[in-house]
């Protein structure tokens, strides 16, 4: 269970981290400039090579002049005046704003962009693109890493319980070997109860897990609030992380037994007296 709960704990952890970097990732748009002078129709069928490429999440056409307003309202008063009155001219061109949907590919759709006509220029972040994708890659080692360390203490945990109360009934296991039992027999209660200890101990774990959850959203909401995020709804992962306990601890549960039973099955009789 407590294997469990760290397990559910650090889970929780990495995908607010992956929801973040998401976030993140949906803010790093690649912006393509449309030379001026390029007809409508041309503008139309880039944006469509732009959609029917395999990399492309979301296309978005930026007209000129929605872009120059959004830009004289960030101004002062005395700015947005000058350049109204010095010109009539816009001196932004149309463009699309780009949302690359895998990261790791950044630089061949970058590339195919390029290769298309009309574009008066591309801006683009790579080094944030590569910077986003170590830290992802990094993030999914750790948490395999750590899952598979705490998995391996459970089965230990669980393995070396089960040679102590097989030891505390070693004579009623000679018993039933001296009588003939076979190793599937004896080996069935121990089993079972590995079972139901993995099943009980997962639905617990996701209790806890929960209770410390929802503990530390509130404690550090202000903090987010601060900082333009939200933590994510445990409630959209309560019943996945519950059929991942029950499985865990059902595969650690025997698996346990299984290992621990496997030493002493392999011995006949009385050999078993000399535990």
């Amino acid at each position: 269970m407590s294997c469990l709960v760290l397990i559910g704990c650090a889970s929780m952890i990495f995908l607010n981290i992956d929801s973040l970097l998401n976030r993140i990732e949906e803010e790093n748009v690649v912006m393509v400039y449309i030379e001026d002078g390029t007809t409508d129709e041309d503008i139309t069928v880039m944006g469509t090579q732009l959609q029917a490429m395999d990399n492309i999440k979301e296309v978005e056409f930026i007209a000129k002049e929605d872009a120059w307003e959004e830009q004289l309202a960030t101004m002062e008063e005395a700015q947005r005046e000058f350049f109204t009155e010095i010109s009539s001219d816009i001196p932004l061109p149309d463009a699309y704003k780009v949302t690359v949907d895998d990261l790791s590919l950044f630089d061949g759709t970058i590339n195919e962009i390029r290769q298309m006509g009309h574009i008066e220029t591309i801006r683009e972040n790579k080094d944030l693109a590569k910077k986003l994708v170590t830290i992802r890659h990094g993030i999914e080692v750790i948490s395999v890493v750590i899952i598979a360390v705490l998995l391996a203490i459970s089965v230990f945990i669980i393995s070396n319980t089960i040679k102590l109360t097989v030891y505390s009934r070693k004579l009623e296991i000679q018993i039933m070997k001296s009588v003939g039992a076979t190793n599937s027999f004896v080996r069935l209660p121990f089993v079972v109860e590995g079972m139901i200890l993995g099943i009980v101990s997962g639905v617990i774990s996701l209790g806890i897990v929960w209770g410390f959850y929802e503990f530390a959203v509130n404690q550090f909401s202000d903090l987010l609030k601060s900082l333009g995020l939200e933590a994510l709804k445990f409630q959209g992962y309560a019943l996945s992380m519950l059929g991942a306990f029950v499985v865990i601890g059902i595969v650690t549960g025997v698996g346990g037994a299984l290992i621990s039973m496997g030493r002493y099955l392999n011995k006949e009789g009385s050999e078993i007296s000399a535990i």
